[in-house]
C-alpha cells in the first residue's frame, strides 16, 4: 500500500530514488500515486512466514483495503532460505508487492568466529554462493529491494565491527566485493540498501560519525533503512517508552547529513507495555504524513512477536489504530493506496 494522502507520482518518485535501472524498475513497479502532492510513503510488512505462505497478507490487504507495497523477509546465508529460490520472488510479485530481503551473511549464531568478513567474504570463498544470488535476481528481472548486512555496528552480529576483529574498512571492502560480483552478473533490478544501527540515547554527533564511517557511498548504495523501535517499559536498554518522532529524529538527522538517498524505515514496532500502542501508531503515521520526516519513502512493520509484542494486530485497539490510520490517509486524497 502506498499512503496516498501522501502520494506522489512515479514521475516524482523516480526524481526522489535516482533514475538507476533498480529505482527506475521500483517506480514502475509500485502504483501510480496521486500527482501534486508533498511526499508518498510505501507501506510493507515483515511475518516470519513469509514468503513461504502469503495467507496472512491476503487478510490484511481485505482488512485495510489496499494491497501492501512490500513484502520483507530474511535470508541467512547459512541458514533460513538459503538457496536462490525464484519462486519466492514470483509469488511476492504476483500478490502486487515488491520483496524486500535482507541478506545476512552468517548461519544464524551471534559472534560466530567462522563467519567473519574476512573469511567468509572477502577471502572469496562465498563467491560462487554470492554469483548464484546475483545471476537468480537477474534472470527473475523484476525489481527486488536487497538489504545487505544490515545493523553493522554496536551488534551481535558476526559481520558487526569490532565483533571477530571485523573493521570499517573491512566492512566497506565487503559491501564492494559483493557489489562488484552482481555489477559482473547484470542483477541491474536489484536496488541495495544500506541500514545502520539505532541505539536509545545517542545524539546525532555520535550517530554521523559511525555513520560515515561505515557508508559505502552514493555510487554503491540506492536506499538506506533505519530500525526503529519502542521497546516500552519492560526492555532493558531499548530506551523506554518514546515516541516514534523521539526514536527518529537523531538517527534521521544524522543519516540526512551523510546522505540524501531515499530512507526506508525497514523495521518498524511498538510494545504495548508502558503506554498506549495505538496512539503511538497514530502518532508515527501522523508525523510521516506532515512531511517532518520528509526523507521517509517506506515504512515496514516487523509484525511479529519477539523481544516484545511488536505486532501490529498484538491488541484490538492497535490494530484498529493502524487500519483507521492507514485509511485515514487514503480519505485525505479519496484514492486507494
Amino acid at each position: 500500500m502506498i499512503l496516498r494522502g501522501l502520494g506522489i507520482a512515479v514521475s516524482v518518485l523516480l526524481t526522489c530514488w535516482g533514475g538507476s535501472a533498480a529505482n527506475v524498475a521500483l517506480a514502475q513497479a509500485m502504483p501510480e500515486a496521486a500527482a501534486g502532492s508533498r511526499h508518498g510513503i510505501a507501506v510493507g510488512l515483515y511475518r516470519p512466514e513469509y514468503p513461504d505462505d502469503l495467507t496472512t497478507l491476503t487478510a490484511y490487504d481485505q482488512a485495510i483495503g489496499a494491497p501492501v507495497a512490500l513484502v520483507h523477509w530474511y535470508v541467512l546465508w547459512g541458514g533460513w532460505k538459503a538457496a536462490f529460490n525464484q519462486a519466492d520472488l514470483e509469488a511476492v510479485q504476483q500478490h502486487g508487492a515488491v520483496p524486500m530481503i535482507t541478506w545476512e551473511p552468517w548461519a544464524g549464531i551471534p559472534r560466530d568466529p567462522t563467519w567473519t568478513l574476512r573469511e567468509r567474504i572477502l577471502s572469496g570463498a562465498s563467491d560462487d554462493y554470492i554469483r548464484s544470488w546475483a545471476r537468480g535476481l537477474a534472470a527473475y528481472g523484476g525489481p527486488v529491494l536487497l538489504r545487505f548486512a544490515h545493523e553493522m555496528h554496536d551488534q551481535s552480529y558476526p559481520w558487526a565491527v569490532g565483533v571477530n576483529g571485523n573493521t570499517a574498512e573491512d566492512y566497506l571492502a565487503a559491501w564492494r566485493h559483493v557489489r562488484a560480483i552482481f555489477d559482473e552478473e547484470g542483477a541491474s533490478n536489484v536496488s541495495w540498501g544500506w541500514n545502520p544501527n539505532t541505539m536509545p540515547g545517542t545524539t546525532t554527533a555520535a550517530y554521523e560519525a559511525i555513520y560515515t564511517s561505515l557508508y559505502p557511498g552514493n555510487d554503491l548504495v540506492d536506499w538506506v533503512g533505519l530500525d526503529i523501535y519502542n521497546g516500552g517499559s519492560s526492555l532493558e536498554g531499548w530506551g523506554g517508552w518514546r515516541s516514534f518522532s523521539d526514536a527518529l529524529a537523531n538517527p534521521y538527522a544524522a543519516l540526512r547529513a551523510v546522505t540524501s538517498k531515499p530512507l526506508i524505515l525497514a523495521e518498524v514496532g511498538s510494545a504495548e507495555t508502558g503506554g498506549a500502542k495505538a496512539d503511538w501508531i497514530r502518532s508515527a503515521v501522523s508525523d510521516l504524513e506532515s512531511g517532518r520526516f520528509p526523507g521517509v519513502r517506506a515504512l515496514v512493520w516487523f509484525d511479529i512477536d519477539k523481544e516484545e509484542q511488536w505486532a501490529v494486530h498484538s491488541s484490538s485497539a492497535a490494530f484498529e489504530a493502524w487500519r483507521v490510520a492507514v485509511r485515514g490517509a487514503d480519505a485525505q486524497s479519496g484514492l486507494p493506496f
